[in-house]
């Protein structure tokens, strides 16, 4: 090898020296001298021609590091063992820096070690760079023990590797146990699983994959595992949701239970969020209240601009006093607005919802249609009504009756006989008078209990109305014009004449009343069919076909709170001493007893229309009654038992039947009556009272006369019936009845009325 090969050598090895850090050096064992490559003195920071003794070359080195060097490197003096050791030494300059030292024995000819032959390397750098790597292995096995999650690494033959101190205790092994395991044969349950496939899934398609999936014995556990594919395998970080999974399907059961009440319940069902103010409804919003939930506006306006426009004001402001208090309920009865326009009265009820502050996040509830047990309520109440008024005035009424029959016929013969002294004359007509007002006082009573005894017959209604033409414009002022509108081919009505009299004339007096400076009436018929849909919608109506009556004026009109209590007994608008407040429920009363209906339409300032409807006559049974014929006074002399248990009424028409030219028999209960009959055979009419003391009522003392006397005539007279001879508001079918109290005209004429059916049916 030529000199410039040599130099192009040693040229390449300092440079490659230079840029590994190594050096050389070499003690000769023989003269006791070291020497140091160039590069060997750089690492050591000395001066370029600095070569130092054997023991100076030692004293460079750490002093914790120099017995070892020490030995190392008398061992290869004198024994030849070669060395290769890592340590510390200080540099010229004072910096303490890592290297490598590797030495070899020299040997001569004869094997004697003369020398040792070896290499320096500042491997500081490399040193530093393991420390660090060191020092992130150790962060991350930290930051892995750390974490909550449960880690665990799986090599590419599906063996455990590193598994972090939460995997141990969610798998319930310890990682020594499972280190370099196979992952199957540890854990069998997971070889046919989604675990199994979404982690092969993970590594054939090197992409994360994360699922929930559950293991069972021993582990008994859901899990949420993230799989993440490593070019070693596979990292998986996975967690225990045991817990989170069983609330999730709690609240999966809730809301499925939840879903099904909300369709199985008849009840609309909400659910209002108060965060986006959002309002779920069900759908039974659609089928209560003919509003599609989809539709409807998302927001509490959905609700809100369906509240009565009269009840929402108060409505908002409870419901808002709960929400921004602390309740935990609320609940209002409200009018809600139907699609079709109609007004529909609800229940509604909410639960509050509050978060940890005691802020309302939430409210869940339920709105209940209650207008048909709204109604019923209603319905019921009338009913009581009904019942207190019909017991109250039935209480008082045959007494009652008694007294104004005697004080309104002495009152009558009275004025009879006192034609050539006015003043007392006129003294016994306002005695007849008050008399006559206090009966019909009772009889409206009566009338608005459906407890009047009626008398239907089939009735022109044209006629009677005609009839009353005179008696209507006695009783208004001239100011008012009066209008009669008859409907050509009317239907016969099947109602009392003389209550249909008074119901008419009633009406006309209220409508007079509501006209004080003047106005029109109209009445006007017409025949009509209520359908069944408005019978639905109308209390106590049968669908069929009426003869309507309308009686309208032009006057002050009345305000619907005042429409809806109209028919109230005693309720009245009009000043004292001005009204009863029993007019109009009267013609009620009269109306629903005769199987018709009544109706007010009303506008303040226009003025109000009633409509009464009466049924149509199906038979000709009753006969026509085509209007009111004043009763004429005609006697007889005929033979009349009276039985009566008043002794002042049982004298009073005693008198006026022998006034009459009748031959009378009295006496003051139905024994003695029958005995009578027993004995005497010429008895040509009963005229008895019905509600009377001892074992029989009037009733059955009729049945035994005529068993008795075949052929005999009965003319029943009572205050209040109750129910002897009248049954669903109407007398029995040949049942004659005079009402307490009675002029000596109306007495005259049914009585005559009576024989005269005999003298007829003979």
């Amino acid at each position: 090898m030529s000199h410039t090969d040599i130099h192009d050598m040693s040229e390449l090895l300092r440079i490659g020296g230079a840029a590994a850090k190594l050096g050389g050096w070499r003690v000769d064992l023989i003269k006791g001298q070291i020497y140091w490559s160039s590069q060997t003195r750089a690492i050591h920071e000395v001066a370029p021609d600095y070569q130092p003794t054997l023991d100076e070359a030692m004293d460079f080195y750490a002093p914790e590091y120099r017995e070892q060097i020490q030995t190392v490197f008398n061992k290869c003096a004198t024994q030849g063992a070669p060395f290769d050791e890592v340590l510390q030494f200080i540099t010229g300059k004072g910096r303490r820096l890592w290297a490598r030292a590797i030495g070899e024995a020299v040997r001569d000819e004869e094997g004697t070690i003369i020398a040792i032959n070896g290499a320096f390397q500042d491997i500081s750098d490399l040193i530093a760079a393991r420390e660090k790597s060191e020092a992130l292995s150790r962060q991350l096995q930290q930051t892995l023990e750390s974490i909550s999650d449960a880690f665990f690494l799986i090599d590419k033959n599906w063996c455990f590797g590193y598994m972090n101190t939460q995997a141990e205790i969610l798998l319930q092994r310890r990682r020594d146990d499972l280190q370099g395991k196979h992952i199957w044969d540890e854990f069998p349950a997971a070889r046919d699983s989604d675990f199994r496939r979404n982690y092969e899934l993970a590594v054939s398609e090197q992409r994360t994959v994360r699922f929930t999936e559950y293991y069972p014995e021993p582990l008994n556990a859901w899990f949420d595992v993230s799989a993440y594919p490593t070019d070693d395998g596979l990292a998986v970080y996975f967690r225990d949701v045991t817990e989170r999974v069983a609330r999730e399907e709690s609240l999966r059961i809730s809301n499925e239970r939840f879903s099904l009440i909300a369709k199985a319940t008849n009840d609309v069902i909400w659910d209002w969020e108060f965060n986006n103010n959002t309002i779920w409804w069900n759908e039974n919003l659609l089928t209560v209240f003919g509003y599609d939930p989809d539709k409807v506006e998302p927001g509490s306006e959905s609700w809100t601009h369906r509240i009565h426009v009269d009840d929402r004001a108060r409505v908002l402001k409870g419901i808002r006093a709960v929400i921004n208090g602390t309740g935990t309920s609320w609940q209002d009865q409200y009018r809600f607005m139907h699609a079709s326009g109609a007004a529909r009265t609800v229940s509604d009820r909410g639960f509050v919802i509050r978060d940890a502050h005691g802020q309302a996040i939430r409210m869940v509830g339920s709105m209940t249609d209650i207008s048909d047990s709204v109604e019923m309520n209603e319905r019921l109440q009338q009913a009581q009504k009904l019942e207190a008024v019909g017991q109250l005035t039935g209480g008082v009424a045959h007494d009652f009756n008694n007294l104004l029959t005697v004080i309104l016929g002495n009152a009558e013969l009275l004025s009879e006989q006192l034609t050539d002294q006015q003043q007392l004359r006129i003294l016994a007509e306002m005695t007849a008078t008050a008399a006559e007002r206090g009966a019909e006082l009772t009889n409206r009573l009566l009338a608005f209990a459906r407890r009047q005894p009626l008398e239907p017959r089939n009735v022109d209604v044209n006629k009677l109305i005609r009839n009353m033409d005179s008696l209507l414009r006695r009783t208004l002022q001239e100011s008012i014009d009066i209008e009669t509108v008859y409907a050509g081919g009317l239907w016969l009505s099947e109602v009392d004449p003389g209550q249909l009299e008074g119901a008419l004339l009633n009406l006309a007096i209220n409508a007079r009343d509501a006209m004080p400076t003047g106005g029109k009436l109209t009445i006007e018929t017409r025949n009509t069919l209520l359908d069944q849909d408005y019978a639905d919608n109308h209390d106590e109506v049968q669908a069929g076909q009426y003869v309507m009556i309308s009686v309208s004026d032009t006057g002050s009109g009345m305000a619907p709170e005042v429409v809806q209590k109209a028919f109230e007994p005693f309720f009245t608008t009009k000043q004292i001493g001005k009204g009863s407040g029993l007019g109009l429920s009267m013609v009620f009363g009269f109306a629903k007893q005769s199987l018709g209906h009544v109706k007010i339409y009303s506008e303040i300032g226009e003025g109000t229309t009633v409509k009464l409807y009466l049924p149509r006559a199906m038979s000709d049974d009753s006969g026509i009654y085509d209007g009111h014929l004043a009763p004429q006074i005609e006697g007889g002399k005929e033979n009349i038992l009276v039985v009566e248990d008043d002794p002042l009424v049982r004298e009073h028409v005693s008198e006026q039947l022998k006034g009459l030219g009748y031959r009378v028999h009295k006496t003051s209960n139905a024994d003695e009556a029958h005995d009578i009959l027993k004995q005497l055979s010429n008895i040509d009419l009963l005229f008895t009272d019905i509600v009377m003391p001892g074992t029989m009522n009037g009733r059955q003392l009729a049945d035994l006369a005529q068993q008795l006397r075949p052929g005999i005539k009965v003319l029943f007279t009572s205050g209040y019936t109750e129910n002897a001879i009248v049954h669903h508001g109407r007398l029995d079918r040949g049942v004659h009845l005079l009402n307490k109290p009675y002029r000596r005209q109306e007495l005259a004429a049914k009585v005559r009325r009576v024989l005269d059916e005999v003298d007829n049916n003979k």
